[in-house]
């Protein structure tokens, strides 16, 4: 109690930009928004940023001058992509900053330490520190917004992958060849249907009705239009809980998620396609017993996330297991009766209780039902199947190229969830040269890396070890 107490007498600047605002305040050491102010970007170069950053802090602090000198830290929420260690803002989704040292620089501005990382990671550490998360230990954030965005809590700290780009679940294949990415590096990423922007275009394509000016309606007002009985609206809604569900689904097929939390602009109305994500859930993983639920944190997650990296980096954060140390980040997949995977993290494996990789869907749309990869038939004679492609049988070298093709699947939506830096598959039919070429081809195809895998595939059978 008295630990609990001392964080909320401490007083933290809050940081959140975005893409066309940004908003500075304070917030306690228990999450309590104390004072926030919400500003429009005047110029979005990098010179123009800082100056405008360093303005509304002064601002703030000139304005409450007590909470002022009582802040301990300063957290910055990023739009795009900042290493949480050295505190640089190094790209941004949309605005033009590349490789900026935020952190030092508004620390030496204002005398205490700033601490920078994604959104959506903050977000989560919110959801950690002051949100539905307090007491687990393994659980997914999702932000449903213009994109679609993740971040993962595993063995109770932030997990940010090899690459640091772990958590990228709106780019989960959703339809084979479907609407093409923003930056066209994938089709189909599930982002391009679920997030807003997706959610709208769904609500037209059934029939909805656009703007006298052409333009989509918004979320909340296709959630209108289906509180009054449209059909198109009440479709689209169907669509996003089918959609967000299928997504859910098989990144626990992954990992060991006790919780998902849904934050973002979709998520102030999740009751309304709550009852379709939960029945994909649940037909995917009818085992599984996780829970699924809005964020309390509303439309403040981002910027109480801000004051959750200040209270992290007081802490001594000094990074994650596994975090930009591809090499410590190992994903293996067995083949046997079943379909078996494992994280690895700096040597140690990451325990996986409830997670079987076998329950990924495979599936070419959403209309399609799919299948488990573990009810594939040919897994159940594969011995035999493998015995004939060593014979030479074309006909067992198409299906150990189906199979392989099946399982990249499952591995190109774990491989963007967990960002390995090199992935392990052994067991029955991996040395084979069909299932080798079938497994490859669709983890570059379902991948948003255009082909170009950033980590190593060993394959390992008792004939030979390869890598490509």
């Amino acid at each position: 109690m008295e630990e609990k107490l001392q964080d909320q007498r401490r007083i933290l600047m809050a940081v959140d930009i975005g893409g066309s605002k940004f908003i500075v305040g304070f917030v306690d050491g228990g999450g309590n928004i104390l004072y926030q102010e919400r500003r429009e970007w005047s110029g979005t170069e990098p010179e123009a940023v800082v100056v405008q950053l360093k303005e509304a802090l002064h601002h703030i602090c000139a304005r409450y001058p007590a909470l002022a000198k009582k802040a301990e830290a300063g957290g910055v929420t990023i739009p795009g992509f900042a290493d949480p260690v050295s505190g640089i803002w190094v790209d941004s989704d949309y605005l033009n900053v590349k490789n900026l040292p935020i952190c030092d620089i508004l620390s030496r501005e204002f005398g205490i330490p700033f601490f920078a990382d994604n959104d959506c990671n903050a977000c989560a550490l919110a959801e950690k520190y002051f949100g539905g998360a307090k007491e687990e230990r393994e659980f997914l954030y999702l932000t449903v917004s213009t994109g679609i965005g993740g971040a993962l809590f595993l063995n109770g700290e932030l997990y940010y992958g090899g690459f640091w780009h772990a958590g990228e679940i709106g780019l989960f294949v959703a339809e084979e060849e479907g609407r093409i990415s923003d930056n066209g590096s994938v089709r189909g990423a599930v982002e391009m249907y679920a997030s807003g922007r997706g959610f709208a275009q769904n609500y037209v394509q059934a029939g909805g009705q656009k703007h006298e000016d052409g333009k989509l309606p918004g979320g909340p007002e296709i959630c209108r239009r289906a509180r009054e009985g449209d059909p198109a609206a009440l479709e689209a809604l169907e669509l996003e809980g089918r959609y967000l569900g299928r997504m859910i689904a098989n990144a626990c097929a992954a990992a060991d998620f006790r919780k998902i939390i849904v934050g973002g602009g979709l998520s102030m109305v999740f009751e309304q396609y709550q009852e379709a994500l939960c029945r994909e859930f649940c037909r995917i993983q009818p085992d599984r017993k996780v829970e699924i639920e809005a964020t309390r944190l509303g439309y403040a997650g981002a910027f109480v996330g801000a004051a959750a990296l200040a209270v992290r980096g007081l802490k001594g954060f000094r990074g994650s297991p596994g975090a930009g140390k591809p090499e410590e980040c190992v994903l293996h997949v067995k083949l046997g009766d079943s379909i078996e995977s494992m994280l690895e993290i700096e040597g140690s494996s990451y325990p996986c209780k409830e997670a079987e990789f076998g329950s990924f869907l495979a599936a070419e749309t959403i209309e399609a039902k799919g299948r488990h990869l573990n009810e594939i038939a040919a897994l159940k004679e594969l011995k035999e199947i493998v015995q004939a492609s060593c014979n030479g049988d074309p006909e067992a070298d198409r299906v150990l190229s189906e199979l392989g093709g099946q399982i990249g699947k499952g591995l190109a939506c774990a491989c963007i969830l967990l960002d390995p830096g090199k992935v392990v598959l052994k067991g029955m039919g991996t040395g084979c040269m069909a299932f080798q070429e079938g497994l490859v081809e669709t983890v570059k195809r379902e991948t948003y890396y255009q082909g170009k895998l950033p980590f190593d595939i060993v394959w390992e059978s008792k004939r030979d070890t390869r890598q490509i």
